[in-house]
């Protein structure tokens, strides 16, 4: 599809950018545009840059086939010059010659209150009325592994190193004892009062327990599909790029994508709700009212027939699937050895990371 043949370069607004791309929200009146986001590619010097077919094809070829449901819609989309100068990128410098770009749906689309929890990582919450119908978390789920030796894992020393105050570890969020003080940490910078409010129509806490401590969840995946199985993929023994096996490209990838995972009220008139993708994504809550910790009143799915009991969709996008270049392993290799001295440190406004053996004796 050629986009300059169905929408002009005005219908689109700069809508936000990350490192190596940039997103424009459409808001003109065409019904299929309606909702959508329109990703380019920012100026990037010529050895490092993957193309936006090449993108396509590898989220296409080999992720979707680790993650069928959960990977946000792309559709690939013409490009010409004409169309792409005339875009307000707000200064951002567009890879021009790129022939192509992509189409994804906007998951933010809607009235939606924003709470920035700590960097990359937001919350979402429509508040309209009083009511609450949906919750959204943006997270980066960063490094998921086993931790056997080190005080502090790849991520959290990686924020050390950053400067960046402590927020959550994500692997608190890999395992049944530490999920309530990983999911803690994660609600901790959000509002009391806001806090509260949506807890009163949306039980927050229970469902997210719920959800982490399905064994099918995006963190198990995720942390299952970046493991090393090679040790010539180990970064610190890489010497050349052509050392970058495939799998560490798909691993490197992993280790740095996105969520948006959405909570929202069921509606069992609502068609997407009831699709068969969405039919194992419903859970139900007996009581909602309760405030305790007991979780065992949950069941998942939709076959019984208990109306009075209030259900919840919870679905997981991924995003930032961009396969990451050879030729950034001498910044992996960079990174890995500052990472060194932070590893087993003691920090004491930084509590230890899990380890595993402290949980699986």
């Amino acid at each position: 599809m050629e986009i300059s043949k169905i929408t002009s370069p005005e219908d689109w607004e700069y809508f936000a950018k990350g490192a190596a791309n940039i997103l424009f929200k459409y808001t003109g009146n065409n019904d299929y545009l309606k909702r959508k986001l329109l990703r380019l590619r920012l100026l990037k010097q010529e050895e490092e840059y993957i193309s936006t077919c090449e993108l396509y094809d590898f989220i296409e070829l080999r992720c979707k086939d680790l993650f069928p449901n959960q990977i946000i819609d792309i559709q690939l989309t013409v490009l010409d010059s004409n169309f792409t100068n005339k875009l307000n990128s707000q200064g951002n410098k567009l890879m021009l010659n790129e022939r192509y770009g992509l189409l994804l749906p906007n998951i933010l689309d809607g009235d939606y209150r924003k709470i920035s929890l700590l960097q990359k990582c937001q919350l979402y919450f429509n508040d309209n009325d009083q009511d609450i119908n949906s919750v959204i978390f943006e997270i980066k789920p960063k490094w998921l592994y086993d931790n056997y030796t080190d005080n502090y894992c790849r991520t959290c020393s990686l924020n050390q190193l950053k400067k960046v105050p402590r927020h959550f570890c994500p692997l608190d969020l890999l395992y049944t004892e530490t999920i309530e003080q990983g999911l803690n940490d994660l609600f901790a910078p959000i509002p009391q009062d806001i806090y509260a409010k949506i807890e009163k129509l949306i039980p927050l806490k229970k469902l997210t327990t719920i959800y982490f401590n399905n064994p099918d969840n995006v963190f198990q995946k995720l942390k299952q599909y970046q493991k090393i199985n090679n040790k010539n993929d180990l970064i610190k023994n890489l010497t050349s790029y052509s050392d970058v096996s495939q799998n560490l490209s798909l691993v490197m990838t992993l280790r740095d994508v996105g969520l948006f995972i959405k909570i929202e009220k069921f509606g069992k008139n609502n068609h997407i709700h009831t699709s068969h993708n969405n039919i194992k994504n419903v859970y139900r809550i007996k009581d909602n009212k309760s405030n305790g910790t007991k979780y065992q009143d949950q069941e998942i799915g939709t076959n019984d027939e208990e109306d009075n009991d209030e259900k919840f969709l919870i679905t997981c996008n991924i995003y930032d699937l961009d396969l990451k270049s050879k030729m950034k392993y001498k910044h992996w290799l960079k990174v890995e050895n500052d990472l060194q001295e932070i590893y087993n440190s003691s920090n004491p406004n930084w509590r230890y990371c899990i380890k595993y053996d402290q949980i699986h004796h």
